[in-house]
């Protein structure tokens, strides 16, 4: 039926399908449940992972239902401000954004609705593709998004490498309206440790540990759309693909919200293996899929651990905080712990180590368009007369090549060294 399975219709199962499709990919989605799930879980987005959805599609329509999210405070507990990492909240393709998952949701069904098969769980992996409660289905891949408690992953048997103690947690979207900054808030308190933010319009958003929830209920005066308990994991699985399954998102890796990455490195998974699944279909060497682990993977893990580490500062008693004040103040400190969930790509098959490679080329508005669009789906040599120009000026390199999922795979200093980027794009493309 597809040259690919999609197990699960969340954000990271139809991100995956959108661009599967824009890339010619026949692709099928399979959800367990009859329709989306309706209620906010996600709420953040970083500039990288927004730069996804529009290569999905919805760049655009994402941007017009989301809001720049200026950055994060640690507070004390009594509302003191301990350290503030700012975001670029302005223009028109903020570092951070908010917004309300069933609304995200639905920009993705306008994309890929008719791909996806409602009501269908899938029972079994086959050499040929996957068994459901309906029928079995033919697929030359198959991926699995159906989330942390995976049954692609428990079916392979594939068991987790585990980061850190699990801790529950409460979590509480409200509608109202409350007078607070409109960053996140990270309340640092040994006993009380807290997160509260605006999320979009009159949505809010509070979350606490179970042993330690507020004296006062904060949302009062407000109405409470859902309120769980969630236990925040820190683990990623072993081995992320099993033949020609591979394993995506939270069925991949769970770590604590604290950084606000969780569907982030969702969609990162999404746009790193999409061109390659895309290439190898085309008849490109399938080695390349071997990748999507050892480039992923350890992306995941620096995310994770950059989580715990403002989970620390959570748990922050008078002497840490005291700690945390003064590391602030240290020039550079507050800009570079903005940027921990986004490590560059270490060496490898796929990038190089000359300068800038498996970092994430930049982006920005042109009268023709955004640059991303401009480049288009397959990989690009940019040189000294092409837009980028002044982007590889400041960093000494005559020509660049950048991967699909705009990641800078290669770079050149010397006129003659371009032909060889120019011959790997074609290899790649």
């Amino acid at each position: 039926m597809g040259d690919v399975v999609v197990v699960g219709a969340g954000p990271v199962g139809l991100t995956v399908a959108a661009l599967l499709g824009r890339l010619g990919v026949s692709v099928v989605v399979l959800e367990r449940h009859q329709a989306p799930f309706g209620l906010p879980r996600a709420v953040h987005l970083d500039g990288d992972a927004v730069r996804v959805l529009q290569a999905a599609g919805i760049g655009g329509r994402f941007r017009a239902i989301s809001r720049g999210m200026p950055g994060l405070r640690l507070v004390a507990p009594d509302g003191g401000v301990l350290a503030e990492f700012a975001r670029e909240a302005t223009g028109a393709a903020p570092e951070s954004s908010m917004f309300h998952q069933p609304d995200l949701e639905r920009l993705l069904l306008d994309e890929v609705g008719d791909r996806v098969r409602w009501g269908v769980t899938v029972t079994g992996i086959g050499p040929r593709g996957v068994r459901t409660d309906a029928d079995d289905i033919d697929a030359d891949y198959v991926l699995a998004c159906d989330g942390a408690d995976s049954f692609v992953r428990r079916h392979l048997g594939i068991t987790h490498r585990t980061l850190g103690r699990p801790q529950e947690w409460v979590v509480v979207d409200a509608q109202g309206e409350w007078d607070v900054w409109g960053g996140v808030h990270q309340v640092c308190d040994r006993k009380r440790p807290a997160t509260y933010m605006r999320v979009t319009g009159d949505r809010y958003r509070w979350e606490f540990r179970v042993n330690g929830l507020p004296r006062a209920t904060p949302w009062a005066g407000g109405e409470v759309v859902r309120a769980a308990t969630y236990t925040f994991r820190s683990r990623v699985a072993r081995q992320w693909r099993s033949g020609r399954v591979f394993l995506l998102g939270d069925a991949a890796h769970e770590g604590p919200p604290f950084v606000g990455q969780g569907l982030g490195s969702g969609l990162r998974d999404a746009h790193n293996l999409a061109w390659k699944l895309a290439l190898v279909l085309r008849g490109g060497d399938p080695a390349v899929l071997d990748t999507y682990q050892s480039e992923r993977l350890p992306q995941a893990v620096g995310t994770i651990r950059a989580a715990q580490l403002v989970g620390w500062a959570l748990g922050a008693g008078p002497v840490r905080r005291g700690v945390i004040r003064t590391v602030a103040r240290v020039p550079g400190v507050a800009t570079a712990a903005g940027r921990l969930p986004s490590p560059a790509l270490a060496p490898g098959a796929l990038v190089s180590r000359t300068r800038l490679a498996g970092r994430v080329c930049p982006q920005w508005s042109t009268p023709d368009g955004w640059t991303d669009d401009l480049l288009g789906d397959r990989p690009r040599v940019v040189d000294l007369d092409s837009l980028y120009q002044d982007w590889l000026r400041a960093h000494g390199v005559r020509a660049a090549l950048v991967r699909p999922d705009r990641i800078v795979a290669d770079t050149a200093r010397s006129t003659s060294d371009i032909a060889r980027l120019r011959a790997a794009a074609a290899a790649l493309g």
